[in-house]
This record gives structure tokens, sequence and C-alpha cells, in this order.
């Protein structure tokens, strides 16, 4: 450990723990800041408390502490452990504890002080886990207002894109040599080849050695990155069946976060028969964690990754290709211990493409648990706390509206009581309401089994790597009633001062209780039947279930967990229960509202109302109304004509040219001119069009509202004055004529007038106070187009001179003068304007 490069750090470090508090390291892969520095830190005597490491990863933590307690001698849970979600190695002896999962910023809600930490460790915060950016947060505001002596020091790989100097700007900035091997890089794309046979392909050369390795690498581990479980699975199936008899050479480790303690670490450590080892593995390997002997790496450039999406209120799993850092990241596991190669299952052009750097999780995840854990805090946005990104706007507001909904915050975004407790949970806000909404319906019900089968669910619920037996939620309810999840249900049970016999829980369970239980988890969940095309959940969206699952043919459902991918216009249910609607007629009568609604009925010509019981977006029931109120008649109006567009309006020439006005008013004008786009005429009918359709019965009265009259009655008084001076209907001639102007879609204002009209006009009048020219039409005596000019000067000065010899000829009796600007305009024959000239 004394040689790796995080050492020459180690004196400038610690010198500047006693000038600075915030301190921030950047050290490549192969420094050694996981574990040299936190183990060298161990013997600083100023460090006067607990260190604190957060790791992003489960898998990572439990290495580095087991790695740091081995070089210390000591054993894991003394003077080094860790505490992760489910498992810990701890004790009042503990001195460097190591944790993830969100610990860190329980331990900082429960004692804001962090009585006895002295520093806290952020590492491999390039990866950007939201848990990292809330805790990091919270641990600045600890530090600025209540604890100045807290030390935070801030370690990454690459400080590429990562704004921790803009929001540590008086941090120390250290930054440290990474030690690691000359690794030579492969590209090999699939081109049309699938691209998992092409990577089982590459990876059968390596083991067989058929391959050519780059000089001086040895064949050693072959760590592989693919994007998840069932790709590691079936690539392991694959693998094992080409290679055959020469299997019993290789150990296939897989390595994900769904796995055990004793899987990961096999995947970890040397294997005890002295086999190489391929490790199959996801983007957990980037991180903190040393694979015994890895020389190869091949890396498929694929990570499955979830996107929260607003309008379904889930996340989206799709494949995406990784950004250059990570694939950085990933051929340096390569160089750690010798000189490695790492081949690329793409093009070096695809490379050049790629993103810098990984999208943040709070820019792309879910925010419930992060809406609480603010609320907890004190805060009533995110944008409160100092955070390295800001989250998306809709998003926040989900998060809050469903807290909002689930009665965990008030309006004004404060803990309520009921929000105080679920907080104390530590499960996902959805979760934590139905474990204490279980616990009063068990007494209004006297059911002292519901809570208990509550806290089953929400284990199953929070469970990691459970078989496919059916979306059915009670098939899996054996899986929440052993092992670490019996123990979650126990420390749930707890919190909620009450006990029970799981086995009992588990024989006895009811599908009728579990729907009652996930409703009140999930009430926009709450799902109906749609024929063939599955079912409609309250939120508005659908979701289907295989034909085959006994709960496809149920009337209603409660889905507490379904996916979205892409390609398919529908999500998939993975976990529901059977729903009871006579729920709602009790305990959940509440999520029940009575709407009336009115709709156009195409085949009969007329409007049709009914009263509807509505659970969200679902129709529940339906009575006929008799008569059709006002209000709900405009409604329906305003519905149909947002569904089928404008075009069912008398939009004529009228109306075109008030829009054309008012679009030139505002861009020409200035100030606050109503929106005639499509879209904006649409998003206003409420003010420029509801007010006149209380009377309009059918489609045929609603045809003949005159609407250009009806937007421009929308305008106030300063508006209409304004308009009608700057863009009139009509240019007054001297002569008396009021010629139209009509504004055209490209913004050019037209005058029809007959020429002789025109005579005595030197330069071509201006609207709108002298900012758009009019193109002038001039007419013929038998109002035929003759010129079209926007420079009326020079018209009289060159084309004029061909028209009027033309047109002498075929219009004798009326005037063409030489000088027309210098002659008095005219709209009669020569005769009578000599007679009027007389006169």
């Amino acid at each position: 450990m004394n040689q790796v490069p995080i050492t020459a750090l180690l004196a400038p470090l610690r010198q500047a723990l006693a000038s600075h508090k915030q301190i921030i390291l950047e050290a490549p892969t192969g420094a050694g800041k996981s574990t040299a520095l936190p183990l060298a830190m161990l013997d600083w005597p100023e460090l006067d408390g607990k260190i604190l490491m957060l790791e992003p990863r489960r898998v990572a933590a439990r290495s580095v502490a087991r790695f740091i307690a081995a070089q210390r001698g000591c054993e894991l849970g003394a003077e080094v452990g860790y505490r992760v979600r489910g498992d810990s190695k701890v004790s009042r002896h503990t001195r460097l504890e190591v944790v993830t999962e969100g610990i860190l910023t329980r331990m900082i809600q429960d004692d804001p002080e962090l009585s006895g930490i002295a520093l806290i460790i952020f590492d491999e915060i390039h990866e950007r886990h939201l848990s990292t950016d809330l805790g990091l947060a919270l641990a600045l505001e600890v530090q600025s207002s209540l604890r100045d002596d807290l030390g935070i020091l801030a370690m990454s790989a690459t400080l590429s894109g990562l704004p921790l100097t803009t929001l540590m700007p008086d941090a120390k900035l250290l930054q440290s040599e990474g030690r690691s091997f000359p690794v030579t890089l492969g590209y090999s794309a699939p081109g049309k080849r699938d691209w998992l046979e092409h990577m089982g392909a590459s990876l059968l050369e390596l083991l067989s050695g058929k391959g050519m390795l780059p000089e001086g690498v040895a064949a050693g581990t072959v760590l592989a990155f693919l994007p998840g479980k069932a790709e590691i699975e079936r690539l392991a199936g694959v693998i094992a069946e080409r290679l055959g008899e020469r299997l019993g050479d290789i150990a296939i480790c897989p390595l994900y976060g769904e796995l055990g303690n004793a899987e990961q670490d096999r995947a970890l450590s040397p294997d005890p028969s002295g086999r190489r080892k391929l490790v199959l593995a996801t983007n957990l390997a980037e991180s903190s964690l040393t694979i015994d002997g890895v020389t190869l790496v091949v890396d498929s450039g694929l990570v499955r990754q979830a996107a929260f999406n607003p309008r379904t209120g889930v996340s989206r799993l799709a494949l995406r290709r990784i950004s250059q850092a990570s694939s950085t990241q990933r051929a340096g596991r390569a160089g750690r211990l010798a000189p490695g190669y790492c081949l690329r299952l793409w093009s070096q052009e695809e490379q050049d493409r790629m993103a810098r750097a990984e999208e943040p999780e709070i820019a792309r995840g879910e925010l419930v648990s992060m809406a609480l854990e603010c609320a907890a805090w004190g805060v009533r946005a995110f944008g409160e706390l100092p955070l390295l990104s800001p989250a998306p706007s809709v998003n926040e507001t989900l998060a809050w509206e469903l807290l909002h909904s689930l009665e965990l915050v008030d309006a004004e975004r404060k803990l309520t009581p009921l929000g105080r407790e679920a907080h104390k949970l530590g499960c996902h806000p959805r979760l934590a309401h139905m474990l204490l909404k279980s616990r009063l319906l068990a007494r209004e019900l006297d059911d002292p089994l519901l809570a208990p089968l509550a806290c089953v669910l929400a284990a199953i619920l929070e469970g990691r790597g459970l078989p496919r037996l059916g979306a059915d939620i009670s098939n899996y309810l054996r899986f929440g009633t052993t092992g670490q999840s019996a123990q979650q249900v126990r420390q749930w049970l707890a919190k909620l001062g009450l006990s029970a016999d799981l086995a009992q829980v588990q024989r006895e369970a009811h599908p009728r209780d579990m729907g009652l239980l996930l409703a009140l988890a999930f009430p926009d969940r709450i799902a109906l039947a749609r024929g063939q095309q599955g079912f409609l959940l309250a939120n508005g969206t659908g979701v289907s279930l295989d034909e085959s699952d006994p709960l496809s043919q149920a009337p209603m459902l409660v889905v507490a967990d379904f996916g979205e991918t892409e390609g398919r216009s529908s999500g998939r249910i993975w976990l529901a229960a059977d729903f009871d609607p006579r729920w709602l007629d009790g305990p959940l009568a509440f999520l029940t509202l009575e709407h009336d609604h009115s709709g156009f009925d195409e085949a009969k010509g007329r409007f049709v109302a009914e009263r509807q019981l509505k659970l969200g977006q679902l129709v529940l029931k339906r009575t006929q109304l008799q008569s059709v109120p006002r209000a709900l008649k405009t409604a329906a109006w305003l519905d149909r004509i947002r569904s089928k567009g404008l075009g069912q309006l008398n939009l004529d020439e009228d109306f075109q040219q008030i829009c054309q006005r008012l679009d030139l008013a505002a861009e020409l004008l200035g100030g606050d001119w109503p929106d005639c786009s499509e879209q904006g005429l649409l998003a206003r009918l409420e003010q420029w069009l509801a007010p006149y359709l209380e009377q309009v019965n059918n489609l045929e009265q609603l045809k003949a509202l005159n609407c250009a009259r009806l937007l421009e009655q929308g305008l106030n008084w300063q508006q209409k004055q304004l308009l009608d001076e700057a863009l009139p209907t009509h240019y007054p001639m001297a002569t008396g004529t009021r010629a139209p102007i009509r504004y055209e879609a490209d913004g050019r204002a037209l005058l029809r007038v007959r020429l002789q009209e025109a005579y005595g006009m030197a330069q071509t009048p201006v609207l709108a106070q002298g900012r758009l020219k009019l193109t002038m039409e001039l007419l013929s005596p038998a109002q035929r187009p003759l010129a079209l000019t926007a420079d009326l000067a020079s018209f009289w000065a060159g084309p004029y001179v061909e028209v009027k010899k033309e047109m002498r000829g075929r219009y004798p009796k009326h005037l063409w003068p030489d000088d027309p600007a210098g002659t008095l305009p005219t709209k009669f024959t020569k005769k009578k304007t000599l007679a009027n000239s007389a006169d």
C-alpha cells in the first residue's frame, strides 16, 4: 500500500485538513484513494472522531471495508466496518465506517450535528448517484450552519463535467497521478450481427487463446461489462455450453447488485481451485472494486438505464450507449495490476460520438424519496439545497404532488405528522404510507394480520433478485417472510409497535386484503380492464399483462410494479393484486369523486350529459342527466374543438385578417397581444370563445359564429384603438376611397387601388408607426392588376413609363399624365375629372 500514487499526497492532504475543511481530490483509477488514503487517516491524531466514507455501491462498500480491515489486521466491524441497507458490520469501537444506500442521509437527518464525526469522505462522486448528491448537499448544510469543524473530502476519478469547484469554491484542490499500466485498446463492432452473440464469440476467442493478445499482456482474468442481469445469465449459459470440456479450467463468475454477498465475494476473490476467471459484470465493476487478476476487459459499451417518465409516473428501462468517461473507467480495469488489453465492441468512430460523461441521476430519476428527505430537512424546494445539479422542474413538482396526495406533506410542503412517521420508517414514501395506514385499518376492520401483511408486501417490493413467478404478488409471499426480507419486516413491525408470526401471515394472507393494502401505496395505479387492450390505470396509463397470467381475467387490479420499454405502446405489468371494487364503498371511498360530464353525441347530433363516479381517470359508474347545464355544454364544446381542431369553426377571410394584424402588432409594436397561432388560440379558447358557446346547441350554430368579431371583442379598448390606427383594414385615399388592405402570412400588407387614385403620392405609405411599408397593387380602370410595388417613387420614375404607353391606347378616356407624382388623383375619366375641376 506504500507504493500507490496517493501516498505522495498524504502529507499535503494532512496539511490541507489543518487549514481547509473542504477538499477536492482528483485521483484516477489505481491511485489508491479508496483504500490507502482512509487506511493512512486512521493514524492521524488530528482527526479526533470517526471517519465516514460514502461508497455509491454496496459491493464496493463491503469490499473496501474488508480490505482496509485486513490491512489493519483487525476484525471487520471492529476498528473498520461498513453499513449498507440490510447489512452492517460496526461496533462502538469503529473509527472508519464505510456507508452507502442513503445511510449517510439517514445519519444526518437523525443527528444534524453528526456528533463524533470528524470527516466525511465522498468517494466516486463522479458517478453522480442521487444519494451521493443529496448526502453531499446535506453535509455542506451541516458544515455551514452547525459544524464548522466538520471536514468534507470529495474524491473523483475526474473533474471533467463535474461542477465541484463551483459548488465548493473555497475548497483546496489536490490532484494525484493514477497508478495504471498501459492498456492497449482494440475495437470490434458487431456490424449486422447480434451484439450479445458477437460478445460471446469475442470472449470465447480470448478464453481459448485464439485471439491474439498485444505483446506483454498476460492471459489473466477476463472482465466483461454487460448491461444487466438478464444478459449476464444468457451469456454465461452460452459460453458454458460452447466451452464444453474446457469449462473445468474456467470459473464463470457473475457480478451484479442483486447477487448475495457470497456470490459477489466469489467474483472478486481468486478462484479457490486456481482456475482462470471470467467475470461477467454490470457497470458496478467500474467503481472502487479490486477484482483479482484482471488483465483483459471486453466492453459491450452498453448500460441499462432507468429514466423517469413524468407522464406515467414510472421509470422506463432502456439500453443506452455508455459515455466516454465510463469507457475510460472500464478500460482502466485492465491495467490495475499489469499491462492490459481492452476490447471495445464498437467502432472508433462511435467512440468519438459518445457523450463525454454520464447524465446525473437527479436529471433522470424519480424524486419522491428525495422530496421527503427535503421536507424532513425543512426545505420546500430542491433549489434551496447546495446541489451539484438542478432537478427537472416537472419531476420535482410531481414528487411533491405525490407526497401531498399521500398526506405526507401539507400544501406548503411541510412534513405532516404522518409524514414524520413515514420518514422514520426509511422506505419509499408510497410503502411508508401503506404501512402506517394499514395499522389504522387493522383497528377499524379488527384484523391484526393486516399491518404485518403490509410489511411483507413492502419487503417484496423492495426486494432484489425475485424469480419470475407471474404477476400475482401472492406468489411471492414466501420471499417476504424469509431471509433478509423477514429481518426487514420485523424492523418495520417494531417501528409500528407490532409483532406477528410471519408464517401465519403468509398462510392466512387473502388476495382481497393485498389489493386493499397495495391501493394505499399505489392509488394512482388502480386499474380497470378494457377488453383485449389490457388495463387502464387511474393515472391514465395503459398497461398489459400476458394472456396466460390468471390476473389477466380480473376486472380490476392494483399494479404495484410495471415497466416501460422502448418500442411498446403500453407498460408491462410485473407485480399486481386483484382489487375488490367494494373497498371503494368503504375504507377507500375517499379516492373517488363524482363528476358531471357532457359530450357531443355524433350519431344523435346533440349533447348528452352524465354524472360519473371517477377514480382518477377511471369511470366506475355513469348516470344519465336529463338536462345539460350550460357550463357543461360549454366545456363539452371546448373539449370537442380541442380534440378535432379549429376547423370546426368559421375561420373565414375576416378571421384570417384579424389574426394577421394581431401577429404583426406583436412583432412590430410590442406589448401583450393575443397569440393567434393554432396552439395559442386553442390554449385561450376559454377567453375568446367560451362566453359565446352557452347558447350553441348544434354544429350549424357553431359554424355560424362570427369568430373574427369574437376574437376582436376580446381586445381591450387600448388594444383596439392602437390596432385600428397602426394596422387598419382600409387606407384613406385622397379621392375619398377607402382602399382595402390585405395582410398576408409573410408579413406583407397589400393595398389594392386603381392607379389613377395613387397620383400625387410621391412615396409609398407606411403603417405600424413607420415600421411597415405598404405594398401597392395598382389596378387598371377595369380593376385588373397593372403593377406591384413597395417603392412608389421608383415605380413612377421607371416602370410607369411602359405602363402609361400601353394603357393610353387601351383606356384613352382615362388620365395617363407624364408626371404622376405631381398630378391630382382621380377616380373618374378625363372628361369628368376636367368637369369636376371646372366646378
